[in-house]
């Protein structure tokens, strides 16, 4: 057995993968730049050392056999590998190289990521970015992604994961709106203003009080899904809004908003990245991560 997969030509496993694919000798040799009979000639060897037909020969097509499937399935964790490997050597010798697809959430992703998407992206000309934000949650194990950013807790904890930074939170209300109907002394007197909650945060009982001796939730007239969007309904004077520190500084610094209840100990957000679990991480996925987590984590420990 171990000299019969030895004789096993790596070559001829590629080979046999493309012709697999296109289900002709003449696509596999143009796909793969080598004569057609010279693709026709590696079949015949793979078949002989492997000691089986792996394909029907038709008249214009060529169909796989029982024992060509099974292979197949293999031989796609073979060329996988081969690939993976040749882009750590080629990444070695040059630099990070090849695609990240990045899937950012609205509001965090939108705000600072990008930003220093966009600087990663500058020092890195080799690397292709495809990149796309939702409100989804996404895993990075059954959707086609290789870096996944989060807000909040991670739903497939089994997932590697790295943490980018913690999102400390505030409440907020433009000045207007505080000089109009004045400001709350402790939490639970945020129930008798106007209030702009984030479904997750009402999910997660951060608008739930207690209030004469039983726990009361927040009733609002405007509630909203994107961190960015209650920004801005908040600083144009419609309420009170729970908010990251790091979206208001700016707007605090010009006086257009006022931090309310800064003694009020609201939890931290977790801010991490998950990427697919492999064996050898390519060095454009560590490269990302590493520039992401150093460019943002001051940003956001500041305040």
């Amino acid at each position: 057995m171990y000299n019969q997969i030895n004789a096993v030509d790596l070559n001829g496993m590629v080979l046999f993968h493309e012709l697999a694919q296109s289900s002709s000798l003449r696509q596999a040799a143009i796909r793969l730049g080598v004569p057609t009979a010279t693709v026709s000639r590696k079949l015949r060897e793979l078949e002989r050392d492997l000691g089986a037909v792996l394909f029907k020969r038709g008249p214009r097509h060529m169909t796989l056999t029982d024992a060509g499937n099974a292979l197949f399935e293999h031989s796609q964790k073979i060329v996988a590998a081969v690939n993976a490997a040749q882009t750590a050597i080629t990444e070695i010798q040059s630099g990070p190289r090849g695609s990240i697809r990045i899937s950012l959430p609205f509001g965090f992703g939108t705000n600072l990521v990008a930003i220093a998407i966009a600087r990663f992206a500058l020092i890195h000309p080799q690397v292709n970015l495809v990149i796309q934000a939702t409100y989804r949650t996404v895993d990075v194990n059954s959707q086609p992604f290789d870096v996944a950013f989060n807000v909040g807790p991670v739903d497939n904890e089994s997932l590697p994961a790295v943490k980018i930074t913690e999102l400390h939170r505030g409440v907020y209300a433009s000045n207007d709106f505080c000089a109009t109907h004045g400001v709350p002394s402790k939490p639970a007197d945020l129930l008798k203003f106007e209030c702009i909650p984030l479904e997750a945060q009402r999910a997660a009982d951060l608008w739930t009080f207690r209030e004469g001796g039983r726990r009361v939730t927040i009733q609002p007239r405007i509630s909203v899904t994107d961190v960015t969007t209650a920004f801005h309904l908040m600083q144009g004077g419609l309420g009170f809004a729970i908010l990251p520190n790091f979206l208001c500084r700016d707007a605090l610094k010009a006086g257009r908003v006022r931090q309310v209840l800064p003694n009020w100990s609201i939890p931290p957000l977790a801010v991490t990245a998950t990427y697919l679990d492999r064996r050898h991480v390519p060095q454009r996925i560590r490269a990302f991560l590493d520039f992401i987590r150093n460019e943002i984590k001051p940003l956001t420990s500041s305040m």
